[in-house]
């Protein structure tokens, strides 16, 4: 029974890590389609989000099914709950990166071609942070490694200081009204990318969670 059941938790873990995968490739091909004001690639990033959304109803009704059949108890049963919510983080950030490649298309519709050497700079580097924290998040989970997990704080002390900068950076050349809609949609990106982090950062502290069964890694300060 034991191995049944270790078989099956080995297959979620699969799928947790397969769901991973396309959500860091949403993120990937929504920050370049932004850069870039690739509409098609915007579209794609949009397209594929359904299949992140498929993943995260399929895992979510096989963990309910396994602790339902198992009844697992100690860190089993942590590691089954905290899957259930990076499932969620994971399907968000997909969202969010779907939110960019809206942005994309908007901004494309009112006639933006290319933004600002400054301003792309900046949303690469933001975009670069989010895609390591994230990376890191996911190599956590998979390798059970809480010292990751721990680090990824760390890089979003930056990825939340470049959101400043960007939105200093947009509102400083708010001199025309016809800047207005650029300026906010732009706004809007840098903060999907923060929060992108955010999430990022919330699998990390359920990977320790399940590892070490402390619950003050929600309580941290920020």
């Amino acid at each position: 029974m034991r191995k049944t059941f270790n078989e099956q938790l080995d297959g979620i873990i699969e799928d947790v890590i397969t769901m991973g995968s396309l959500s860091q490739q949403a993120v990937h091909n929504a920050v370049e389609a932004l850069v870039e004001m690739n509409v098609e690639l915007a579209d794609k990033t949009i397209e594929g989000d359904k299949e992140i959304d498929d993943y995260d109803i399929s895992i979510e009704e096989k963990c309910v099914v396994l602790q339902a059949e198992y009844q697992p108890v100690a860190r089993d049963l942590r590691l089954l709950h905290s899957i259930s919510i990076i499932i969620i983080h994971i399907e968000r950030i997909g969202d969010l990166s779907v939110n960019i490649a809206k942005v994309v298309k908007r901004l494309s519709k009112s006639g933006v071609e290319k933004m600002e050497i400054d301003i792309i700079e900046l949303l690469v580097e933001m975009g670069n942070l989010v895609q390591t924290e994230f990376n890191k998040a996911l190599t956590a989970f998979k390798n059970k490694d809480a010292e990751l997990a721990n680090k990824i704080d760390e890089i979003d002390d930056a990825v939340d200081d470049l959101q400043k900068t960007v939105f200093r950076k947009f509102f400083s050349k708010a001199k025309l009204f016809e800047d207005v809609r650029f300026i906010a949609n732009a706004s809007l990106a840098s903060r999907y990318l923060e929060r992108i982090g955010d999430h990022a950062v919330s699998i990390g502290e359920r990977v320790i969670y399940f590892l070490t069964g402390d619950y003050k890694v929600f309580h941290r300060s920020i």
